[in-house]
């Protein structure tokens, strides 16, 4: 049985009801599908065939049709603007300015505050962050640092985007957004959201996997390494691994025998390897050049036989006899 309402909805738009029956017409509306989706009838038309030329000659209604039309305009534009706005609003987390800072720094602040809630576990310790060059500056992704920059660019984005639609709602007409239509939004834009940190985590993961077992090591930049200093010795990238030193060096490396974890030396004697992996990760790998011991950065310990370790010495040199 059709809804009694339906009948009022249209003299509802044109504001004919009187004013009681108007506020008990507005009310029921906010808890009737069926009444919400005969008024967004009418209003989504768009001035079209769908609605008989009799019943859009009212001056009201086409006011109301033209503010849904202009409203979803405003929206969507708020809404793109915002996003563009979030993709540079960690910049602002450094200006000088207060009020600046306050205002275009806040969706990254809420961004920062939001993947804390998934990805708090993954930051490094403050102690092995500030000796950690490689890291963004949120941290959540330490070992992928294109992951990283992508959070931190395209989280802010999304949740400035939200703030921008929001108010865009708040500045349209309230007889042409219903309720249902702020719902829907929110839960469109809470789907976004978990699919962006569902991206993020299984991205982060791929690669974590890839760096725990060494596996997938398309590139490295290798530097000496004396102490507290480092100096560069050979990037070793797709078009070096043809040749068969570099490719036979990379599968040492690779399958370098696990022992009892260690913590990253910060005085080193030896190779600092940079290694990028297949899918993103990136994690620096310290070898000492005498031991045959290798550190990852994560804190797995590998063991390097003397006869590959000399190997690997003669193909980078760089050392105290190379």
């Amino acid at each position: 049985m059709a809804c009694i309402y339906r009948e009022k909805i249209k003299d509802y738009l044109e504001e004919k009801l009187p004013q009681k029956e108007l506020e008990t017409t507005e009310k029921h509306l906010e808890s009737c599908p069926e009444c919400q989706e005969e008024l967004d009838k009418y209003l989504d038309n768009k001035l079209s065939l769908e609605i008989k030329p009799l019943e859009v000659d009212d001056e009201v209604l086409v006011s109301r049709i033209k503010a849904r039309i202009k409203g979803m305009r405003r929206i969507t534009l708020y809404g793109l603007l915002g996003f563009s706005i979030g993709l540079f609003s960690g910049f602002y987390t450094r200006d000088d300015f207060l009020l600046t800072k306050a205002m275009m720094a806040l969706p990254y602040k809420l961004a920062e505050f939001a993947l804390g809630i998934f990805f708090s576990g993954n930051a490094l310790p403050l102690r092995e962050r500030m000796n950690y060059f490689y890291q963004g500056e949120m941290g959540f992704f330490p070992y992928h640092p294109i992951l990283e920059f992508l959070a931190a660019t395209i989280t802010p984005a999304i949740i400035a985007s939200f703030i921008a639609v929001v108010i865009g709602y708040f500045l349209s007409d309230k007889r042409v957004f219903r309720r249902k239509n702020i719902i829907k939004f929110l839960v469109t834009w809470s789907i976004i959201f978990l699919i962006w940190t569902g991206i993020l985590y299984g991205t982060y993961n791929h690669a974590l996997g890839k760096i725990e077992n060494l596996e997938g090591i398309k590139a490295m930049t290798v530097c000496t390494a004396e102490k507290n200093s480092t100096s560069w010795l050979v990037r070793i990238d797709k078009e070096a691994l043809r040749d068969e030193k570099y490719s036979k060096l990379v599968t040492i490396i690779s399958e370098a025998e696990e022992v009892e974890r260690k913590i990253y030396p910060r005085e080193k004697d030896g190779y600092e390897i940079l290694a990028d992996f297949s899918g993103g990760g990136t994690i620096p790998i310290y070898l000492n050049r005498d031991s045959g011991e290798m550190i990852v950065r994560n804190g797995r310990a590998y063991q390097i036989s003397p006869e590959k370790l000399e190997y690997i010495k003669e193909v980078l040199g760089g050392g105290k006899n190379g």
